[in-house]
């Protein structure tokens, strides 16, 4: 059994959301073996020291590292969308291994999102790790508007390659920097499509167009399709 421990101890405890479902989903007791993960790469092996709904001590008897990438990462440049297509979205792309999510306001995005839903993704990233068995966390973040939301992209990752969903692009498989293991900025536009001073935005940053699929897709489609992809090319 693993569970999300933001600060991993010698003696670690865990937030009431973990210690509920510990407790009253799986009934676990005083002596009961236990994985801990900080989102970070940090997993830890321990046991139940004491078992509360609110507030669960573990005894930590061993942890290991795994260190963060610094290349190949997945990052995601992505339309908000109604209701809760992006929650799925989010659940499925950390289950795929996308670095970081980047919710974005584009000219034709139907429905805003608010930075207070942010909290409920960083849950839904916890969930899909724990069930993933991933040791890191994706980064999430917006909604805010396209242009400065790629501009701090690049500034974070100023080695990625820049692409964008367009179903008349080349083929994502022929991008060979994905075969270098470079970061790579995916920007996936609403099912409205990319304005016409979005498309020169991204000219002007040297993007190219890429496609997966010649039928237009849905922006949480869209989204699983380019994760499962790129993450095949990081194997």
């Amino acid at each position: 059994m693993r569970f999300y421990c933001e600060k991993i101890d010698t003696e670690s405890f865990l937030d009431p959301v973990e210690s509920s479902h510990l407790c009253r989903v799986l009934r676990a007791t005083k002596g009961t073996p236990v994985e801990l993960f900080d989102g970070q790469g940090t997993l830890a092996e321990g046991i139940v020291e004491w078992a509360d709904k609110k507030r669960t001590t573990v005894r930590v008897q061993k942890t290991s590292g795994t260190p963060s990438r610094m290349t190949g990462r997945m990052i995601l440049a992505v339309s908000f969308a109604k209701g809760k297509r992006f929650d799925w979205l989010v659940e499925k792309c950390t289950e795929l291994g996308a670095d970081h999510i980047a919710a974005v306001q584009f000219e034709r995005t139907v429905k805003l999102g608010k930075n207070t839903a942010l909290e409920r993704y960083r849950k839904i990233t916890i969930a899909a790790a724990k069930q993933s068995k991933r040791l890191f966390l994706p980064k999430i973040t917006g909604p805010a508007i396209f242009p400065a939301t790629l501009n701090a992209l690049i500034d974070l990752y100023p080695q990625a390659v820049l692409l964008y969903g367009e179903p008349k692009g080349v083929p994502l498989a022929d991008v060979d920097a994905l075969r270098e293991g470079q970061d790579c900025i995916v920007v996936i536009g609403p099912e409205g499509g990319l304005c016409e001073n979005e498309l020169a935005f991204l000219s002007a940053k040297n993007s190219s167009g890429v496609t997966l699929n010649r039928n237009i897709l849905r922006i949480e489609t869209a989204a699983v399709a380019f994760c499962a992809t790129l993450a095949l090319t990081r194997l």
